[in-house]
């Protein structure tokens, strides 16, 4: 197998997004939701199939965080313009991603490897999917519990990116 195919499986993922947003903005869930659904199983096949095969690539290291933040940004500014999650839900879980994308953007431009995901990262990206998701399937009240278990856990997760961040950067270091 070639390292191709993970990375055709981001590339797909990214080329879902708008698709998605077209969806959802008709007020088509079900249809939005499929999509969601399909684009989450491609993110999980090319980290599958990259860590089970060595296929892992210098692009796929790139592509895939770049996917999962497009993805959740999309979703999340389609929902704050319809209006759909509190406002300050929202800016806190939009803040985030946002944040780690320049962030990691700016890493990678002054050298910096990529920062992996911690366990808690990981944690609060499925809670917030599953409540995306909850939310698209019209699953009341579990889509707003699972969104206000998402915020502090995705407030918590951003602390830890940023100290990964300074201490990969050797920052610290020079500070003390």
């Amino acid at each position: 197998m070639s390292s191709f195919v993970p990375n055709l499986f981001t590339l797909i993922r990214i080329l879902l997004i708008p698709v998605f947003i077209l969806f959802f903005l008709q007020d088509n869930f079900y249809i939005s939701g499929f999509i969601f659904v399909l684009s989450a199983i491609t993110d999980f096949m090319d980290g599958y199939l990259a860590r089970k095969y060595d296929l892992t690539t210098h692009l796929g290291k790139l592509l895939d965080p770049l996917a999962d933040k497009l993805t959740i940004i999309s979703i999340l500014f389609v929902l704050i313009y319809k209006n759909i999650l509190p406002e300050l839900l929202a800016v806190i879980l939009l803040s985030r991603e946002i944040f780690i994308l320049f962030g990691s953007g700016l890493a990678y431009m002054l050298g910096i490897d990529v920062i992996n995901p911690s366990p808690i990262g990981k944690l609060s990206i499925v809670i917030l999917y599953s409540a995306l998701a909850a939310y698209l399937l019209n699953i009341s009240p579990m889509d707003m519990i699972l969104f206000y278990i998402a915020v502090p856990l995705n407030i918590i997760s951003g602390i830890d990116y940023i100290l990964k961040a300074f201490r990969k950067s050797g920052i610290f270091s020079q500070i003390l």
